[in-house]
Order: C-alpha cells, then structure tokens, then sequence
C-alpha cells in the first residue's frame, strides 16, 4: 500500500515509486517460466508433427476376459 505523499496538496504530477524488488523477481520467474514453456513446445512440435501409423490388430477366438490365476490371486487380495 502507497503511502501518502507530503506534498498531497500540490498540483504537481505524483511521482512514480520505482519498482519494488519482490515485483521485478516475479515477473523475471515469470518469463523464465514463460520461456522455458515454450521451449518445450518448439521441441516437441516435429514429434507431433508426424503421421500416426494404424495399426490393425486380429481379432482371436479367444479374444475378451479371461480368469487367469494372476487374475484369482488379485481377487483375494481385495477380499474383506
């Protein structure tokens, strides 16, 4: 909070309070943040860039659920 200057009742422009340290670190971490940010994204840009392969998979007879004893031995860990 500013406070008030001695010369309240001067007709003269208020003068401008140089800035203070807390503010310039945070816009500083702030474009530090902001351009490591985007850094990231130019980096990442070719690799989303490229065409996603489909890929068909075969379905089997013996697609779907199956109660393996990997499965069983799950079942009685969760057992109350």
């Amino acid at each position: 909070m500013r406070k008030p200057s001695p010369s309240a009742g001067s007709t003269s422009a208020p003068s401008v309070a140089p800035a203070s340290p807390e503010l310039t670190r945070r816009r500083f971490l702030f474009a530090l943040g902001a351009g490591s940010a985007g850094a990231a994204a130019a980096a990442a840009a070719p690799a989303l860039a490229k065409p996603v392969e489909t890929v068909v998979v075969a379905e089997t007879a013996t697609s779907g659920y199956r109660e393996t004893e990997h499965v069983r031995d799950y079942y009685a860990t969760t057992r109350i």
